[in-house]
């Protein structure tokens, strides 16, 4: 491949990953503007993030304390999902289109650029291995379509603009394998500020990248030798690993330090503990339900995705995206069985990622109390596929006894006083997030099946490149091997494609939020919902909602009085008020400016206590908003 050819390949990759981002988000490019991309909670807050980083960079700010929040004690973003290498584009974006346009156009520029730095990745992958630059070209696209739109990336676009920011993982792994292997600056450079920007989308990705590279290294050195030993510390391999876990150190300190200093008392965890999701065992191969296939599948498979979201998700059905496809693990299957440069190294990741998204038990069909023949199918598994064990006299001997017993135990199920015996099988996540820092504070396990994708990228990768040359060589022409490789794209874009993405219109605002924003200062406003958080857009007055990924310690009392709980729910809204606390609570909102209290859920026991405990006066009511005036 000529050098202009290579540099025109760029241009053409990323014009690929639009036309096909737009078929997999559709219809969003055709509602940029009205309209609002997943229109979940977490949307409304991701919009506020836009703009409230548009005021720090054109005011100067603190972006990670916004005192228009929690009013009037301000809210500390430290430890939220604020992913300021996304919502800066809000600086620029913002003056020319409304807010939830240039969200749209985040949201799509995320699976454009995912495509193409998973592609560059792939591609430098093959061609490093020795293959031919136009198939490794056509073939590393069928990796990059894996890995863009996966389940895991479709299903997050949603809600949750942090975790769609994946561009930043197969760049940084990309600078990562090339420092290793060329030792040049200018990798080193390149790995440290993608590790600067992995971390500024979200904190957990540049963990993983961490853990991914550890892992990389420590294997590698165990091909080599003992990775605990003074040989070690003089392999160039160790020390160039070394440098890079220097430099991306050194290029996060600005942000991890304030995160630091705010990590102690631990913030606390409103929204979802540290093993709340998890991925099931047969979710792996059976189409969420948000998949174009759901429709299509037996009942029993459609009753399955829709259980797991109703039982174990609550209504965080994006959670549910890990099915890894039918045929595109048997593209992986047929490069390990081709020979794929450490092959085992990449199967082994992704079966190791896999079984940390399970969460600490194993599920299985729903179910975490299991028959213990599952361990001996395990058991029987290991023996027969350790390659150190192959050649061992004893092999066959105990694969028989192993597989008769796993034959009587599932032809005669195992009991226990007359009982059919059920366990709880831990698993390595259990473990795993007491030992690796910050995972016990709100780690989430189902998300690394995140890196099992990019396993199953590579591989399938691997197996377009191999019929690629083929192809060719029974052609005798580069070009139709090629071709046979790109063909390959279908699987993927077939296999992980999704149901339209919801494009909900935005809420038209009635005529009472003027009269808001032109209410003097001082004046804030009490509300009951993130969209009130994203209605301060419109008329600028400090808000008592805020939707926090974790709440500062420091809020949690104000956010626990009678009077927030009242009015942002319901609880304490019931039972009588004594004079004495009727008095307090007015007092409060009079001392804080609070002249407006806006709700998105009306009852009549909330109304009742805002008219005749706090005073309001009803202004505005309709199926959308409930506004009342306090004196």
């Amino acid at each position: 491949m000529s050098p202009l050819l290579r540099r025109l390949s760029h241009p053409v990759v990323l014009l690929a990953f639009g036309v096909m981002s737009a078929f997999h988000t559709w219809p969003l490019v055709a509602n940029l503007r009205g309209h609002v991309a997943g229109g979940r909670e977490d949307v409304y807050m991701n919009m506020w993030h836009l703009w409230w980083m548009r005021q720090v960079v054109s005011e100067g700010h603190n972006p990670f304390f916004a005192p228009m929040l929690h009013w009037p004690l301000g809210a500390e973003l430290y430890w939220h999902t604020l992913a300021p290498a996304k919502t800066l584009w809000g600086a620029v974006l913002l003056p020319f289109m409304p807010v939830e346009t240039a969200y749209n156009l985040v949201l799509f520029g995320s699976f454009v650029l995912t495509g193409y730095t998973t592609w560059l990745l792939v591609r430098y992958l093959l061609e490093r291995a020795g293959h031919e630059p136009w198939v490794s070209a056509a073939a590393a696209l069928v990796g990059a379509c894996v890995f863009d739109f996966s389940r895991y990336h479709l299903s997050h676009a949603l809600a949750h603009l942090n975790l769609v920011a994946l561009e930043g993982i197969p760049l940084y792994l990309y600078f990562f394998f090339r420092w290793l292997d060329e030792g040049r600056r200018r990798w080193l450079v390149g790995l440290a500020l993608t590790a600067l920007y992995v971390l500024l989308c979200d904190y957990y990705y540049l963990l993983y990248s961490a853990l991914f590279s550890f892992l990389w290294v420590v294997a590698e050195r165990w091909r080599r030798g003992p990775v605990l030993s003074l040989e070690a510390w003089k392999d160039p391999l160790v020390r160039r690993a070394l440098w890079a876990g220097l430099a991306a150190g050194l290029a996060c300190v600005p942000p991890v330090v304030p995160l630091l200093l705010h990590a102690f008392p631990a913030p606390l965890q409103i929204h979802h503990g540290d093993s709340d999701y998890y991925t099931d065992l047969y979710a792996f191969f059976v189409p969420d339900s948000l998949s174009a296939w759901l429709p299509e599948l037996p009942a029993a498979m459609r009753d399955f995705s829709t259980g797991i979201v109703r039982a174990k998700m609550a209504s965080n059905r994006e959670e549910a995206g890990t099915f890894i496809g039918w045929v595109t693990p048997l593209l992986a299957v047929f490069a390990l069985w081709r020979g794929v440069p450490d092959g085992r190294r990449w199967a082994g990741l992704g079966l190791g990622f896999a079984a940390l998204s399970m969460g600490t038990v194993l599920n299985i069909g729903g179910e975490d109390r299991l028959s213990p023949v599952v361990l001996l199918v395990v058991l029987t598994g290991v023996v027969a596929l350790v390659p150190a064990w192959r050649e061992r006299v004893w092999r066959r001997d105990v694969l028989v006894v192993l597989g008769l017993a796993t034959a009587l135990s599932v032809a005669t199920p195992l009991t226990s006083f007359g009982q059919p015996l059920r366990v709880v099988i831990p698993m390595p996540y259990v473990v795993f997030k007491h030992v690796v820092p910050l995972f016990s504070r709100g780690g989430m396990p189902v998300r690394f099946e995140l890196l099992t994708t990019l396993s199953l990228a590579v591989l399938a990768s691997f197996a377009a490149v191999y019929l690629g040359e083929w192809v060719g060589r029974r052609s005798g022409q580069v070009a139709p091997g090629a071709l046979a490789a790109l063909a390959l794209v279908a699987v993927p874009n077939l296999e992980f494609r999704g149901q339209p993405l919801p494009m909900p219109p935005l809420p038209n605002l009635p005529p009472v939020f003027q009269q808001i924003r032109d209410d003097p200062m001082p004046s804030a406003v009490i509300t009951d919902h993130v969209v009130g958080q994203w209605e301060q857009l419109f008329h600028g007055k400090p808000v008592s909602f805020a939707r926090l990924s974790r709440l500062p310690v420091r809020e949690a009392a104000m956010l626990n009085q009678r009077l927030y709980q009242a009015l942002e729910g319901l609880n304490g809204a019931f039972g009588p008020v004594s004079e004495e606390e009727r008095a307090r609570m007015r007092a409060y909102l009079q001392d804080n400016h609070f002249h407006w209290y806006v709700s998105h859920y009306f009852h009549p026991v909330r109304h009742r206590f805002v008219v005749e405990e706090l005073g309001g006066q009803l202004v505005y009511s309709d199926s959308y908003v409930t506004v009342y005036r306090f004196p």
